[in-house]
């Protein structure tokens, strides 16, 4: 929510990369900057430690003019958010190959100890050629790291676990919870509850 990403070309290697920025810095309070930026940090550290073919990959992190930016792969593709309505659901085999990729990605990351804790249809990325990937480990919890303790409430409410719902310390389980959520709105059009 306090993010934007551009499109832009690599001079240097001459590719697309996807740019995202913190560009809502400047009108939050001191201490919710500092907030904000440690999280874009993090979510940098968190994907940027990851190598999965099914997570998106990060080039470059690092800060233009006082605003903070991560440069990371350009993906030709569509967030799945697109296919949760009646009309627009994808074919059932496609969904599973996508739950079967996003999980794969998903059991890499918690290996590595990380838990994404925002896992929706808008973070997995359908690409042209019918690969997915994950995106936007904005709130991903590294255990090594104590920026945020277990008990924040962050994540969207429609697909979080209720350990997340009610602050309880999380593992990999919670990202499970919230694929099957989407799963099922891909399937059926709506959400479980």
């Amino acid at each position: 929510a306090v993010g934007e990403v551009f499109l832009a070309r690599d001079p240097l290697l001459d590719r697309y990369v996807a740019i995202k920025v913190l560009s809502v810095l400047g009108g939050l309070p001191s201490e919710e900057q500092q907030e904000v930026r440690a999280r874009f940090q993090r979510e940098a550290r968190a994907a940027a430690a990851l190598s999965h073919p099914s997570i998106v990959t990060i080039h470059d992190v690092g800060e233009h003019e006082g605003v903070p930016f991560i440069a990371m792969e350009y993906l030709r593709g569509v967030t799945l958010d697109r296919h949760t309505r009646s009309g627009h659901l994808l074919p059932q085999t496609q969904v599973l190959a996508c739950a079967r990729q996003a999980a794969l990605a998903l059991a890499d990351a918690h290996a590595a100890g990380i838990v994404h804790r925002d896992i929706k249809p808008a973070n997995l990325i359908l690409l042209e050629d019918g690969s997915l990937k994950v995106a936007d480990f904005g709130l991903a919890k590294d255990p090594r790291t104590s920026l945020t303790s277990d008990q924040s409430l962050l994540g969207t409410p429609n697909y979080m676990s209720p350990e997340q719902i009610a602050g309880k310390p999380l593992d990999g389980r919670t990202d499970l919870f919230s694929l099957a959520v989407s799963l099922f709105e891909l399937l059926s059009g709506h959400r479980p509850f």
